[in-house]
């Protein structure tokens, strides 16, 4: 009898500890209604249904251990990051996770939408580039746009690198300077966001891989931007000190035509509040965080998701003079178009 409750006892003292039972994660499909959600999360349910379900192929769960975070949280967690930019702490108490779980997160989901870049940001082909000019020119009686480029800041913490300082830019604050190109509809085009606030608008885009196109000849039309940029014979700036009728003519329909990538930053920022905010990652996540959204962006574009209404924009950058001097064959060109398509 004895031996028995000794075989027992031992028995007992191999078997598991319970398991704990953990209460379930907050759901935000079903906790929100339509109206609340969108507040939340800046864009539609369906919209995120049709995103969660984009994703689901490029992500796992994060651990097998306990309860792991299912891929459709760990979108909805994403989502919430970017349409609010709040912090992660705030973000595991609403969805029930702890703040390095949401920073492990965000940053998995933020890689998973830039796989997705080459499929929703792209440069229009020679069909898609003579529709845009048929629709910029409706827009702002500038003939022959075919994307209007500028750069836009997206404020950052302080870098702990040596390099720190390169990031602040002429407001003294520190950011990614953020090169985009804007189509009709208020889409990407274009986006370079892997440069240091304090560099010029202008650098970027010549040693981008869009300017090395327009230089062979891929591309047949114009761009249009500030007087940051040096003017060439396809990417046009306004006339700074306009002395004709030609040369108004000519500018005001550039600020008309040229005003739509401001426009697109503006729909773009209000959607992803993050933007707006200081991202406190390292610049190379920050640098993943602007690229995805611009994703997103443009896919809740293309499948009708409502613009927000706008919001009070950030101050509008004064343009600095170019780095290099302008092309004299470009001002040559300038003036040859203006004459041409602005004359009366």
């Amino acid at each position: 009898m004895d031996y028995l409750e000794y075989l027992n006892e031992d028995q007992h003292a191999r078997q598991r500890p319970a398991r704990r039972i953990l209460l379930d994660r907050s759901d935000p499909l079903n906790q929100f209604d339509e109206i609340t959600f969108r507040d939340r999360f800046r864009m539609h349910k369906e919209n995120a249904l049709e995103i969660i379900t984009l994703l689901e192929p490029r992500l796992s769960s994060l651990s097998q251990r306990g309860r792991p975070v299912s891929n459709q949280l760990q979108v909805l967690i994403t989502l919430r990051f970017l349409a609010c930019g709040i912090f992660h702490r705030e973000t595991g108490d609403l969805c029930g996770v702890s703040e390095p779980t949401v920073c492990r997160i965000v940053h998995k989901v933020c890689s998973a939408i830039c796989e997705l870049r080459s499929l929703y940001i792209k440069f229009p082909d020679a069909a898609g580039q003579a529709n845009y000019k048929v629709q910029f020119y409706e827009y702002g009686h500038f003939p022959g746009v075919i994307g209007c480029i500028d750069g836009c800041h997206v404020p950052i913490k302080c870098p702990s690198t040596p390099d720190a300082e390169e990031y602040r830019n002429r407001k003294n604050c520190f950011s990614i300077n953020v090169q985009g190109v804007c189509t009709p509809n208020l889409e990407f085009s274009n986006i370079v966001a892997r440069w240091k606030g304090a560099t010029h608008d202008s650098r970027i885009f010549l040693n981008s891989s869009l300017c090395a196109q327009f230089e062979s000849g891929q591309h047949s039309g114009l761009l249009l931007g500030d007087s940051g940029y040096g003017q060439s014979n396809y990417l046009f700036t306004p006339h700074l000190n306009p002395t004709t009728a030609e040369q108004q003519r000519y500018n005001r329909a550039h600020i008309r035509t040229r005003g739509m990538i401001e426009r697109m930053f503006g729909v773009w920022k209000t959607r992803f509040q993050c933007l707006r905010n200081t991202i406190r990652f390292k610049p190379r996540r920050c640098c993943k965080v602007i690229i995805a959204t611009a994703v997103l962006h443009n896919y809740l574009k293309q499948h009708g998701c409502p613009d927000l209404p706008m919001e009070d924009q950030d101050d509008a950058d004064v343009p600095m003079v170019a780095e290099a001097a302008n092309d004299q064959r470009g001002l040559a060109h300038r003036a040859a178009f203006t004459v041409q398509h602005f004359s009366i």
